[in-house]
């Protein structure tokens, strides 16, 4: 059995940890509230736009469709998986690298050559020796991420050159449920994971007049835009689930060392009592002894 001095010292230092991980849990819980105000107003904004690229869709001729759509079977595949910096989350980031996993290998296998850039460095720190190391592109940080941050990124990277973008991410549904998801935001599709159809408001006649009359420009021009909003809600998809499950983590953490604390405070009362129990014979046996 333990000391009582060892026992002491361990119920010290749990306890000290239970701080740090209800400090985290409050934390991850006030982060959760700001993500969910910035992706509900994201996910408007992207299922307005897709509601109007696909009525513009709808209205263009297919010829012309086919022109801005078109893409070579030669052309690279771009691959973002996104995930965080940070560990104490759960499952989080492992998740989504193992659902990413077996796709992208089975394209590269295929022949397909695939760009790959990690959102998140713990991302990289588990998905680097499960991919080719030649397929990864960048490693960009997961924290702090703006649309114009976005904008330049993709500017910077030239997206025309590919066949098909892809995003893996995890969807948040609600605060203990987040699924690992894959979005083509490349090419074009009358179906997305990012949009709400709610407050797509599909009845909507959006028959504008654009200026400049370049039908196949402006075509092109929001379906750019709708890449730049489709990874940025991707990104803000992910970051609320990262911050619910650090809160539900950090909650679970909180329950064992409650359970550890109660288990060791009553194997500490024991040794203690043992312990006087002790004492008290020794004493009684040397006064009889006397």
């Amino acid at each position: 059995m333990k000391s009582l001095k060892e026992l002491s010292l361990r119920i010290k230092n749990i306890r000290s940890v239970q701080k740090t991980t209800k400090i985290m849990q409050m934390v991850s819980a006030a982060k959760l509230l700001q993500s969910q105000k910035k992706l509900s107003s994201s996910k408007l904004y992207i299922s307005k736009l897709h509601s109007i690229v696909s009525s513009l869709v709808l209205a263009v001729n297919q010829e012309l469709l086919a022109k801005v759509l078109n893409t070579s079977d030669d052309d690279p595949y771009l691959v973002f998986i996104i995930a965080s910096d940070r560990g104490l989350c759960g499952n989080f980031n492992s998740s989504i690298v193992k659902f990413s996993q077996e796709h992208v290998n089975k394209l590269i296998t295929n022949g397909r050559r695939v760009d790959i850039v990690f959102w998140g460095k713990k991302a990289f720190d588990i998905g680097k020796n499960r991919f080719d190391s030649k397929s990864i592109l960048k490693i960009e940080n997961s924290k702090g991420i703006t649309l114009r941050y976005i904008e330049s990124l993709i500017d910077s990277m030239d997206l025309n050159q590919y066949n098909k973008i892809e995003v893996f991410y995890n969807k948040f549904y609600n605060t203990f449920t987040q699924k690992p998801t894959l979005e083509t935001i490349k090419p074009w599709s009358k179906d997305s994971s990012l949009i709400d159809n709610s407050l797509a408001d599909s009845t909507a006649d959006y028959s504008y007049e654009y200026e400049p009359q370049n039908t196949e420009f402006i075509l092109r021009s929001l379906i750019q835009s709708y890449v730049t909003a489709a990874l940025y809600s991707a990104l803000l998809e992910s970051t609320a689930s990262e911050n619910s499950a650090r809160m539900v983590a950090m909650e679970s953490a909180n329950r064992n060392t409650k359970e550890m604390l109660d288990k060791l405070a009553l194997l500490y009362n024991r040794s203690r009592q043992a312990a006087i129990t002790t004492d008290l014979i020794e004493v009684i046996g040397g006064a009889e002894s006397l």
